[in-house]
């Protein structure tokens, strides 16, 4: 019999925990945003204690730490007061107000149907859910300017006069969409606006640190590698995902070649792959309408069946057959076909390359 071909690999010499080091990944601590941790829980304290409070727009270019902040100090909120909920809603997923709300209403426990209500009924139903559950939202609205790019930005209009209280934390990359609003929008919604500056390297090299205590083995990861990853990603423009995403291409580089620690050439070696990798994306993205972009962002947290998606974006069938399609052919996702676990018929399971 021929040996296994799982015996004839090298063994995994240098990671402890790869999670540690993807973008889902909520540390403990955030090297670099101290500041505007103490800043967001100041603004969200009057709401935590039944007072009001001013909404807040958290802005900043890509991996300076917007959402991983947020989550961190709504994570704090939630275990500091009983008194209020948090609903995080991601607007590349659900990019229309009845998604939106559909979505709120769903995390606060009530049951929408995700067709055959209009808008307004839905608004309706959530409204006085709220109201008479005597609930105190927090709803944080991440890649907010998505609802701009849709013509969907009358959600904020309607939440800021709404009768029941809500604090909106809108998250996005382009702050400037939010000067297109309403000026009584802006006055009602009162947004306190909160910078996330690009990480200096010597942030970014204390996110490093921090994160590859937890993802590799004692001594597998040398602090000359945790250097080139800050520099590299500071050449990128301050993005800590691009450094964390390097350093742990890097593991698996050595790990290819059965290490049991990372060296220099393998920081190297991962930076030109990283390098390959984003020149042939962006090659492919070439002509990647919304929806195959809200596809591709719906896939970031994991790979998904195509029925999932469907039920998460709120497309016809049809529209997202021919969105996967057109991105299977340009390389960006694979599809593969499983049996249900019934027997009946087939499904797919969809996962970004």
């Amino acid at each position: 019999m021929a040996p296994n071909v799982f015996d004839e690999l090298p063994p995994s010499g240098v990671f402890r925990d790869e999670s540690a080091l993807s973008p889902e990944f909520l540390p403990d601590v955030l090297p670099g945003r101290e500041k505007q941790i103490e800043q967001l829980a100041l603004a969200l304290q009057p709401f935590a204690s039944g007072r009001k409070a001013s909404s807040v727009l958290v802005f900043g270019p890509p991996g300076t730490g917007k959402t991983s902040s947020a989550k961190y100090v709504l994570g704090q909120f939630k275990e500091f007061t009983q008194s209020a909920h948090v609903a995080y809603v991601n607007c590349w997923q659900h990019y229309t107000q009845q998604s939106v709300l559909a979505e709120t209403a769903r995390l606060l426990g009530l049951a929408v149907p995700r067709r055959g209500l209009a808008t307004d009924e839905v608004r309706a139903d959530l409204l006085n859910f709220i109201q008479k559950n005597a609930i105190r939202l927090v709803l944080v609205l991440d890649e907010a300017d998505r609802l701009f790019h849709k013509k969907e930005e009358a959600l904020l209009y309607d939440v800021s006069r709404a009768s029941v209280p809500i604090v909106v934390v809108a998250i996005t990359n382009t702050p400037d969409v939010f000067e297109r609003l309403d000026p009584r929008v802006k006055s009602s919604l009162s947004l306190q606006p909160l910078d996330f500056p690009r990480y200096s390297p010597l942030e970014i090299k204390a996110i490093l640190r921090d994160r590859l205590l937890k993802a590799f083995k004692v001594g597998a990861c040398p602090e000359e590698a945790v250097g080139l990853c800050a520099a590299y990603a500071a050449k990128s423009g301050g993005d800590a995902r691009v450094a964390l995403d390097v350093l742990w291409k890097s593991g698996k580089v050595a790990e290819r070649r059965g290490a049991l620690k990372v060296t220099p050439d393998d920081v190297r070696a991962a930076m030109v792959e990283q390098d390959a990798l984003n020149a042939s994306v962006k090659k492919r993205m070439t002509g990647a309408g919304d929806g195959e972009r809200s596809i591709l962002a719906a896939l970031d947290a994991g790979p998904k069946y195509s029925s999932d998606l469907q039920k998460e974006l709120d497309v016809p069938e049809r529209t997202l057959r021919r969105h996967l399609e057109q991105l299977a052919n340009k390389r960006l996702i694979t599809l593969e076909e499983e049996v249900n676990v019934d027997g009946a018929g087939k499904r797919r399971l969809v996962r970004k390359v």
